[in-house]
């Protein structure tokens, strides 16, 4: 590691534990190494076209070019909940993640009326190591059913099922441990009846 480097890293308190040397591979040749040794970043990895910096985090974005990569990936390694939540009124599902309590980030959207409807209910949550990155690749997942607008990224206009099929296959091809789950819903009729439509813009 040369000195720019390790500057780098000091400047932006990125621990030496958190890194390995990509020995001039690209990413997706050693992501998976990354993820089983518990990395975020690499360093001697392919150039980036910008800058021709080295530095990248594991999705292979170059932290150099944009720092605020850094932050994310700190922060996609809490533990936190994943959780599927649905909206009998608009017929959605929204997934999403919180650190705090569920029941908070539940009251929270729907003072927010986020959606435009103020009625979500928590259907399940697991809890999870790097929950953040486990949510965002879920909501990439079900993107052909997201809905237009705001947090558009995070709603769906499909049937729990669906979601849900979606969450455990993630889970299972992933190899991610699961802490704890739970269903908070005696029945989830209403909201197996929802359909699966698909985004024509996606």
């Amino acid at each position: 590691m040369d000195k720019e480097t390790l500057l780098f890293f000091e400047i932006h308190k990125i621990e030496l534990n958190d890194v390995v040397d990509a020995e001039g591979a690209p990413i997706y040749q050693i992501k998976d190494r990354m993820k089983a040794n518990d990395k975020l970043f690499a360093y001697n990895t392919t150039p980036c076209e910008k800058g021709n910096h080295t530095i990248r985090d594991r999705s292979g974005h170059c932290i150099v070019c944009n720092t605020a990569s850094i932050a994310f990936m700190k922060r996609s390694r809490q533990t936190g909940f994943v959780y599927i939540a649905g909206s009998i009124r608009k017929n959605y599902i929204k997934i999403g993640m919180t650190t705090t309590g569920i029941n908070d980030r539940i009251s929270r959207m729907n003072s927010r009326n986020v959606g435009n409807t103020n009625d979500w209910v928590v259907l399940k949550t697991i809890k999870c190591n790097f929950a953040n990155m486990v949510e965002f690749g879920i909501q990439s997942k079900l993107s052909k059913y997201s809905v237009d607008g705001e947090n558009s990224s995070e709603i769906f206009r499909c049937s729990y099922n669906k979601a849900n099929e979606i969450v455990e296959a993630y889970f299972e091809e992933n190899q991610i441990i699961k802490k704890e789950q739970k269903v908070h819903v005696v029945s989830l009729s209403k909201y197996n009846e929802f359909r699966n439509l698909l985004n024509s813009k996606r």
